[in-house]
């Protein structure tokens, strides 16, 4: 159906009435919702990669984080949260999402033995044979063996959905067997008893794990009774401790993060150019490390190169090359800008397989850089023993501000994250009112799924009512790269976005949504009505989400005693220049506000896999705001946004909506902030 669509998208564009747009647009997130809505909850949501860390003595693990399923002919674990509820049947009971630990938990279905009387299946739908049926795999590490007592956090609702076992490391002691629930029925509760032939409700300190060797073990919980429901569990070495409410915070080791955002992200100051902006295609490098590192394959090539162009400002800058260390060998890099080499560099040899941060990065300073100069990384392997090889592994370069270089340099790799119960953040707005300049008509669609979260992010914080501007497709001279009728196409779909978004999210009925470049002179007075509207008690606050034209023809327009009350938030330098008719330096000139804040791409342009909690969501609010982010991946102008859904600029809202500099906002968006904010008020509305 969904391909089907796609070509009458095709024709429909061809039309350049924008009622036959939307109605497509329209059609396809119903279609998307149907899809949502048939989907079983039984895929794991991290992989063996994430582990779970144990700290002094304590260690605490959210249900539906397994990593994998076995055994699960007979029966399944499936997951449900406070927006989705499996089809999987029968299951007798309603979903019990809202009061769970992240909103989410997992239940062994189908459930069949409600009731005593009902037909005992053994292997099938009751085992009290540990690791039979149904199992659930954990990663865990342990810093301090020793006893540890096992705690569950479980919904039961009758006599025959109040049993599980636990194991390690794919056995099943004595003590981990028969977990038993018997009090505090029909609400989330906390237990770790054993049932024995003597006590049916269960012995308490009788469930425990004897760890005994430091390092990574899987933790395993397999099925006594279908219909558990799984919440939480706890590991602790404190024989006295029970959990109370929803327990203690969860801490894991994720998967390596890109070092090299973490090296760009350092200063605010800072370009990059990561290997994305490198060719691949005839340079004898590959990508490997889920696309994090450039390398070559010794059996095949022994030198690799690849060369793109310094698209920044012009001027002097530190240069960090980002390699990575390996334990086979030293590779041997050569940096040149355009046909002068810049220098040499070899990584020194790693105690570890792979190393990343310090060590393994190279620094020149006083680089003198002019936009357009070529920059060529050549790379060779490097053998220890003539037998292994290093493979020339680097992941980009830094251009950082002359005299800076030393510190971005040592940027440490941090890859330890914390997993908080909650992802919310405190809403805290300054004063003043906000205006956004956005552009979505030039080559790069990302304002699309940008416009729409920045909307419903405004609605979600009850701050639509000081939304006093919306412009779009702000870059008044079209690029050769895009044609008329491309052009045409991103001011349909802008219009669409604002005003479909609007309406579907409510509260701006108010608000007209300009197009810059077509309505080029309302825009300007609109905006600059907003601006000699300002006050020092009353400021207004305006999004670069774009080219500064608009806001410079603006602040020209507008009265000059206006602009100390005038605050401009900018997170990407792509834009500060790229005007055609103001330089960035001419919008500072105006005596506004300037406030810089780190790129949102970091966090906010991510794999399309990462909004499937969107795309899967019941609500059609929330369904149209992915299906934004959803036609800018599937532009056919653009390839750098294939495979990732981006709302960048939402960042420079999201960080105003908490606090900006005064109130001390987020400056670092991420989506799993922007979904808290979105479903909390969907939930209440």
């Amino acid at each position: 159906m969904q391909n089907f669509l796609f070509k009458q998208n095709q024709e429909i564009l061809k039309s350049d009435k924008k009622a036959h747009l939307l109605l497509f647009l329209m059609l396809l997130a119903s279609c998307l919702a149907l899809s949502a809505q048939s989907q079983n909850f039984k895929t794991p949501i991290v992989n063996d990669k994430v582990i779970f860390l144990e700290q002094k003595g304590s260690l605490a693990v959210e249900a539906e984080y397994f990593y994998r399923q076995s055994n699960t002919k007979m029966r399944q674990w499936y997951m449900t949260t406070k927006d989705v509820i499996t089809n999987i049947g029968p299951d007798g009971d309603p979903s019990h999402a809202s009061r769970a630990s992240n909103s989410t938990y997992i239940e062994v279905l189908p459930d069949t033995r409600v009731k005593h009387s009902d037909e005992l299946l053994l292997g099938e739908n009751f085992s009290n044979q540990p690791g039979e049926v149904s199992v659930l795999h954990y990663k865990v590490k342990i810093t301090n063996p020793g006893r540890y007592y096992v705690w569950v956090r479980a919904f039961s609702t009758g006599s025959e959905d109040n049993g599980i076992h636990v194991g390690l490391d794919g056995k099943w002691p004595k003590h981990g067997q028969r977990m038993q629930w018997c009090k505090g029925k029909k609400q989330w509760t906390w237990e770790s008893k054993q049932r024995t032939n003597e006590q049916h409700c269960g012995v308490p300190k009788q469930i425990y794990l004897d760890i005994e060797k430091p390092g990574i073990h899987d933790v395993q919980f397999s099925m006594r009774e279908d219909g558990f429901e799984f919440d939480k569990f706890v590991l602790t070495k404190d024989s006295t401790y029970i959990p109370m409410g929803e327990g203690p915070k969860v801490s894991t080791l994720w998967p390596l993060r890109s070092y090299f955002k973490q090296i760009g992200a350092s200063n605010i100051e800072n370009k990059t150019l990561p290997i994305d902006d490198f060719p691949l295609q005839d340079t004898r490098f590959y990508k490997h490390a889920r696309g994090n590192w450039l390398g070559i394959n010794p059996n095949k090539h022994k030198e690799a190169k690849s060369t793109t162009s310094f698209t920044f400002k012009s001027g002097i800058y530190d240069l960090i090359f980002v390699a990575v260390s390996e334990n086979d060998g030293q590779s041997e890099f050569k940096i040149w800008i355009n046909n002068k080499i810049l220098g040499t560099y070899s990584p020194p040899l790693s105690k570890d397989v792979f190393q990343e941060g310090e060590i393994s990065n190279a620094l020149w300073e006083n680089v003198s850089l002019k936009r357009g100069d070529k920059i060529t990384v050549v790379a060779k392997v490097g053998s220890a023993d003539g037998k292994e090889w290093a493979r020339g592994r680097w992941s980009g370069i830094v251009f950082a501000p002359v005299g800076t270089g030393k510190n971005v340099k040592t940027t440490p790799f941090v890859s330890q994250l914390r997993v908080n119960k909650s992802t919310t953040p405190v809403l805290s707005p300054p004063p003043g009112r906000i205006a956004v300049v956005a552009d979505g008509n030039s080559p790069d669609p990302d304002d699309l799924g940008g416009t729409a979260v920045s909307l419903a992010l405004l609605r979600a914080a009850g701050l639509e009512k000081r939304l006093v501007h919306y412009s779009h497709s702000c870059d008044l001279v079209r690029v050769k790269r895009i044609s008329e009728r491309a052009e045409r196409e991103r001011h349909a779909l802008m219009q669409s976005v604002c005003d479909v978004t609007a309406r579907r999210w409510g509260g701006f009925g108010g608000l007209t949504f300009y197009d810059a470049k077509w309505q080029r002179q309302e825009t300007i007075k609109d905006l600059a009505k907003a601006i000699n509207e300002s006050t020092r008690l009353d400021p207004l606050w305006i999004i670069e989400a774009g080219e500064p034209d608009i806001i410079g023809f603006a602040l020209e327009a507008s009265c000059k005693e206006k602009h100390k009350y005038v605050k401009v938030i900018t997170h990407h330098p792509a834009n500060d220049d790229a005007g055609d008719f103001y330089t960035w330096q001419q919008i500072l000139d105006f005596g506004i506000e300037e406030i810089r804040i780190p790129d949102q791409n970091i966090k906010l342009k991510v794999n399309l896999s990462q909004w499937d909690w969107a795309k899967n969501h019941s609500d059609p609010r929330v369904q149209w705001v992915w299906l934004q982010g959803k036609i800018a991946e599937v532009d056919d102008v653009v390839k750098f946004q294939k495979g990732k859904w981006d709302c960048s600029d939402a960042g420079m809202v999201l960080y105003w909506i908490t606090g900006a500099h005064i109130n001390n906002g987020l400056e670092q968006g991420s989506v799993e902030v922007v979904k808290s904010l979105l479903l909390n008020y969907i939930h209440n509305n």
